[in-house]
């Protein structure tokens, strides 16, 4: 190989080096441009506009070595510029009064309205200065100034276009980023006026909840002073007879047993309203659910002689309940009173069935408040008229009634005795489509646990 030969290769090896030199700056300003160009990651967690800038101009520095770089932002209101920041930091004195001197000489005007990259010389001719706008396609945010000294070569090919980009990126991530905390801002507004609305709707419940509350104790007070009024005018009445009927020797065993009826009806009437208060149990005892059902169905009277069907469908000797028999035989009874009272004259039906039911621990069951454990649930089922929601809604008041007469505490005590024993009551009603009853007992295995 002769010596020009060796020297057209080594100059082809220099043009294929520089070559490759530009090529692999450009792809790692063009990698720059669109690492800064994915601003999700900025929008995704809240960065300060300070901060953000601060990135872009660092970026800004990894394609192009400038002596002093800051960036300025423009306020929009007054059109002021703010520096934001400035690299390095020691030479910001250095900064402004370069600075001032284009500001003076129309330089920063012109590169904000042009919108992009202009080259100068500073006014004492050591720098050339680079300005250029941070705009979107709407407004201008911005402007970048970078230095370096007028005898370096500081510009490769391409640096100019990917500054371009990185600073139009820059602007349109900055104003997604304000945009981002403009809308938290209002989110947060928003939440909070929802949480105001949401506490006074829950305190005009709370309110409408205590009128109610009123209106059953008004109710309650004014039935209870009816029947004993009641009943106290007949012990009256009877006293005054039996000091006649004692003045005249007449037999007084009629005068007794009207003041012993009377009086079992105002033990009776005491009886419901401590079931009501959810007082204490007297006499408790393990009883099967189906025995429990039948003592209570005994109870209901004699509605052998109406025209509906009864269905039991308990298993024998299942679930085993322990209760106040006398006072849970009291609650059903009154729930199967009311079943039957729905019925029409013709065609009515009432089925009565169990289940067994479990509440775990991490588990919440809507408008009821039972403890985790394992349940029977009774399910007293009719095909009467049923009921509408404000009427469903009423139906454990005292002395709340549908009926022209027989105004009581049954279901107010039924309500009492089921809550008393740890368990709950629901009911589930439609007009014209009947209504369900369901009382939740804890099984007896577990009450030892419900009740630590």
């Amino acid at each position: 190989m002769t010596g020009t030969t060796l020297l057209k290769a080594a100059g082809t090896l220099q043009r294929l080096s520089a070559a490759e030199s530009k090529n692999r700056f450009i792809l790692d300003a063009m990698e720059q441009v669109l690492s800064f160009g994915d601003f999700q990651k900025q929008v995704d967690h809240p960065i300060e506009r300070q901060e953000f800038l601060q990135l872009a101009v660092e970026r800004i520095n990894d394609i192009i070595k400038f002596d002093i770089s800051a960036m300025y932002l423009v306020e929009q209101q007054t059109s002021a510029l703010e520096r934001l920041c400035c690299f390095p930091a020691e030479l910001q004195n250095e900064l402004e009064v370069q600075f001032e001197s284009l500001i003076q000489n129309g330089y920063v005007a012109w590169a904000l309205k042009e919108k992009r990259g202009i080259m100068v010389y500073s006014t004492d001719r050591r720098y050339c200065v680079l300005l250029h706008a941070m705009a979107t396609y709407a407004r201008i945010r911005g402007l970048f100034i970078g230095l370096f000294p007028v005898k370096s070569n500081r510009l490769p090919d391409g640096s100019l276009q990917a500054l371009s980009l990185v600073l139009r990126n820059a602007a349109n991530a900055l104003e997604s980023i304000e945009y981002l905390g403009m809308f938290q801002r209002q989110n947060v507004e928003l939440q909070i006026k929802v949480d105001q609305k949401v506490e006074e709707l829950r305190q005009r419940d709370q309110q409408l909840l205590n009128a109610r509350k009123m209106d059953a104790i008004v109710t309650l007070a004014g039935g209870v002073a009816h029947q004993y009024n009641n009943a106290l005018a007949v012990l009256v009445g009877n006293l005054d007879l039996m000091r006649f009927e004692i003045a005249q020797g007449k037999d007084l065993n009629k005068s007794f047993e009207r003041i012993e009826a009377v009086s079992r009806k105002m033990q009776e009437l005491t009886y419901k309203l401590l079931a009501y208060a959810r007082g204490g149990k007297h006499k408790v005892e393990k009883v099967p659910l189906e025995t429990l059902v039948e003592k209570a169905l005994g109870g209901v009277g004699d509605i052998g002689e109406n025209r509906f069907e009864m269905e039991l469908a308990l298993p024998a000797d299942r679930y085993i309940v322990q209760v106040d028999t006398t006072q849970m035989q009291l609650a059903l009874a009154a729930i199967v009173t009311n079943a039957f009272e729905a019925l029409e004259t013709s065609g009515g039906r009432i089925v009565i069935g169990a289940e067994k039911f479990s509440i775990h621990e991490a588990q919440q069951v809507p408008q009821m408040e039972l403890l985790p454990g394992d349940y029977v649930v009774l399910r007293i089922t009719d095909n009467g008229k049923g009921m509408d929601e404000s009427t469903r809604q009423c139906i454990f008041d005292p002395y709340f009634t549908t009926k022209f007469t027989g105004r009581g505490l049954s279901m107010a005590a039924t309500y009492g005795i089921v809550k008393n024993h740890l368990g709950e009551i629901a009911v589930e009603s439609e007009l014209g489509k009947g209504t369900t009853v369901k009382v939740y007992l804890p099984l007896a295995n577990e009450l030892s646990q419900l009740n630590n």
